[in-house]
């Protein structure tokens, strides 16, 4: 019996500790009234505080969506850097440029000074305001130097032309050595939430 007692104690441990150490969506939902349809061509928007985290997050979602037949970009090959003011309206020309027919966009948060509440809370009321990728670009960039220890990931779909949200879903909290160890879980999080929503 104490055999049989210890390896469900093992068991109940390492499930707790998947658990924690897992990914999830907390939240995911199409905005509006628009019906999902496959885009042929997609600029991939990384938004980090770290150059290194930002490519690594355009790179390989682009590579999952070209894999699943689309054209997808990097916008880091286009605008290398996000610090600078003029930098937000470079990203905002290439979606005219290059004539894609959507952007999705992945924004780590940091959460250090506002909580995971406060993000929640803060994602939830921009949902609702149905926001264009302008005033997301707008409102994010240039980005701040000090770079955080926790983070929450914001992945979005968003019509080119008009710049509307379509589809948008959120994280757990991440702890920065995630974005490094953890991207490609991450964003197949993102791959399977649209592909639950008919968008991909």
């Amino acid at each position: 019996m104490k055999r049989i007692g210890a390896v469900v104690l093992a068991l109940v441990v390492w499930a707790a500790a998947a658990g924690e150490a897992g990914y999830r969506l907390e939240e995911s939902r199409s905005i509006g009234e628009a019906a999902p349809r496959r885009m042929a061509k997609v600029l991939v928007v990384g938004i980090a505080d770290d150059p290194k985290v930002r490519n690594r997050f355009e790179d390989k979602l682009a590579v999952h969506l070209i894999g699943r037949g689309l054209k997808a970009m990097a916008s880091h090959s286009i605008v290398p850097s996000l610090t600078a003011m003029e930098d937000r309206e470079r990203i905002l020309a290439a979606l005219e440029k290059e004539g894609v027919d959507g952007a999705i966009t992945v924004r780590a948060v940091g959460l250090d000074e506002i909580g995971e509440t406060g993000w929640a809370a803060g994602w939830e009321a921009w949902v609702a305001k149905e926001s264009t990728i302008r005033e997301l670009i707008e409102q994010t960039l240039p980005l701040p130097p000090k770079r955080a220890k926790r983070y929450g990931i914001e992945f979005a779909l968003w019509d080119a032309r008009p710049g509307h949200l379509l589809w948008a879903a959120r994280t757990g909290t991440c702890a920065r050595k995630d974005l490094q160890s953890g991207v490609s879980e991450l964003l197949q999080l993102a791959i399977d939430g649209l592909k639950e929503a008919h968008w991909l």
